[in-house]
């Protein structure tokens, strides 16, 4: 309750009747199962349904569900996510840590420790609720539009893959973050990138709207089981850097990543040998990966 607040008018919440009651505007909001349903009024109803039945398939994934070479290459870029975020949040002797848009990623929780709170924000509770079986120590469901936690509560936000679904509110969503963090808090982000060596010809030099029709005709004709949804699109790392170093962010590192999903053997060949030029492991591989301190 001390970090939590009304994601419409960011007021006080007070517990009432099994339900959380805003002090300010008076909206009443549902507790499902432990988890505070904090969903802002204009919330896209039909966009939390799709999130839902994806939410399903990810906690209980298909039995004959194949692991392709591509899908093993996004675990490693997973790993490699978590275990720089576990050393570098290693000095942490205690701390509130968020992470935006959790899923169901078991490898947050490997940051849990003595004096370590893990807390997570999803838009589907069912995905928290998992996260919390599992052992992370609570969590939200909101949407990322409209945090409703307040300021200066966090000492670290993790957040993977979720910016470029809302790549045109970027920068509102990385002011929040700032907001939301403590002095001196950092930020983890991971994101596909628009700059990649295997796609910038697509998301940098072709115009966004033939971008996504030529997109959804691959996928249809691949016929892809999950394909990207029509308002995602890769973000540049160059253009959320510049943000972030706006907003106020400072000692802003783009990390090095040698896993590369989504490309083919010979892809994966061919950037291996070009990343080792330190340049491209930093700033063109499928996904970046930027820190930085509040």
């Amino acid at each position: 309750m001390e970090i939590l607040c009304c994601p419409e008018c960011s007021a006080e919440l007070k517990e009432e009747n099994d339900a959380l009651l805003c002090t300010g505007c008076g909206r009443r909001f549902q507790v499902e199962s432990g988890i505070p349903l904090l969903y802002p009024e204009d919330l896209d109803r039909e966009h939390l349904r799709e999130e839902k039945k994806l939410g399903k398939e990810m906690i209980t994934p298909s039995a004959d569900r194949k692991v392709s070479v591509s899908g093993k290459e996004w675990e490693r870029s997973k790993q490699e996510f978590w275990n720089y975020v576990q050393v570098q949040a290693s000095s942490m002797e205690k701390g509130i840590f968020l992470n935006i848009g959790c899923g169901v990623d078991l490898g947050y929780l490997r940051l849990g420790r003595p004096g370590i709170i893990l807390a997570g924000l999803d838009i589907v509770p069912q995905l928290i609720d998992h996260l919390r079986e599992k052992g992370m120590d609570f969590g939200v469901a909101g949407s990322v539009h409209r945090l409703p936690v307040r300021e200066n509560s966090f000492d670290a936000l993790c957040c993977t893959d979720l910016v470029h679904h809302e790549w045109e509110r970027a920068e509102m969503i990385l002011a929040r973050f700032h907001s939301i963090l403590k002095p001196g808090g950092m930020l983890f982000l991971e994101d596909i990138n628009a700059w990649g060596l295997g796609q910038f010809y697509k998301s940098i030099l072709l115009p966004k709207n033939i971008h996504g029709t030529l997109r959804k005709l691959y996928h249809r004709v691949r016929g892809t089981e999950n394909p990207p949804a029509e308002y995602e699109f890769p973000t540049s790392v160059f253009r959320i850097r510049k943000m972030m170093q706006e907003l106020g962010f400072r000692d802003i590192t783009a990390v090095p990543l040698e896993s590369c999903p989504n490309s083919g053997r010979v892809f994966r060949r061919f950037y291996r040998l070009a990343s080792r030029l330190p340049r491209v492991a930093e700033y063109h591989n499928f996904h970046y990966m930027l820190t930085a301190r509040k």
